[in-house]
């Protein structure tokens, strides 16, 4: 059986001085048949080792790493009230995750390479409830006290963005990912193609981070706030 140890570094920049990809390269799975061949080995597990619901409606957003050796460590959440206030998922998921066997290793050019996978666990993904679409409600945000979308929070971070003094060589494009934590609070940012200019990457997350007059709502799935991942591509021209 494995062991399950807590990854320390609770930031990113922590991850990526330990070598560990934010997420798996594009094509490669973090399990084998992926995550639906996943969903169904937890549900497996959990009926084997006779798991039992949890007293109250529970929802979890967890992140593991998967390294080389095969081993799965849990990423320490900074979002402590949420982990206490699921305390009994989590335990239940970590019991679990320590019977599945059939991790795939990530590989970048060719070399074995310790990668992220996320997901969010409750109660009717590991004992096969129905589930319903209305269930879950995605992050609301809020601009000047009224609520908004997505579109802006884009506009917000256009206006935001100065590149003056960053002259591009021809087109720049980056993705910038980050969560919007149970509090409303973004988070956990992480720069695909980020600059090698440290005053350029800080701007992107100053940006993209609550504002007194912009900021979310967290998702919720049955009344219980959860975690929600964005992925924002971002492109923009020398002139």
């Amino acid at each position: 059986m494995n062991k399950f140890f807590v990854l320390v570094g609770l930031f990113i920049t922590l991850c990526l001085k330990a070598q560990i990809l934010y997420e798996y390269p594009k094509g490669q799975l973090f399990y084998e048949g992926g995550r639906d061949a996943f969903n169904k080995e937890i549900k497996e597990v959990a009926g084997k080792i006779d798991l039992k619901p949890c007293e109250k409606t529970e929802a979890l957003f967890m992140r593991f790493v998967v390294y080389p050796d095969n081993k799965v460590k849990y990423v320490a959440d900074p979002d402590v009230k949420a982990v206490e206030n699921n305390k009994c998922l989590k335990d239940k998921v970590l019991k679990a995750i320590t019977e599945m066997k059939n991790w795939n290793v990530a590989e970048v050019n060719g070399t074995k390479t310790p990668a992220m996978f996320c997901a969010l666990f409750y109660d009717d993904l590991l004992f096969n409830k129905e589930m319903s679409e209305n269930d879950f409600s995605k992050p609301v945000y809020i601009h000047k006290e009224k609520e908004s979308d997505i579109m802006k929070f884009r506009e917000n971070f256009a206006k935001c963005f100065d590149n003056r003094g960053y002259t591009p060589n021809g087109t720049y494009s980056f993705i910038i990912n980050f969560d919007i934590d149970t509090n409303g609070e973004a988070g956990f940012f992480y720069i695909e193609n980020q600059s090698n200019l440290e005053k350029f990457n800080e701007m992107v997350v100053d940006c993209a981070s609550n504002t007194k007059k912009s900021y979310w709502k967290p998702a919720y799935y049955k009344g219980v706030p959860i975690k929600q991942v964005f992925k924002m591509p971002i492109k923009f021209n020398e002139d």
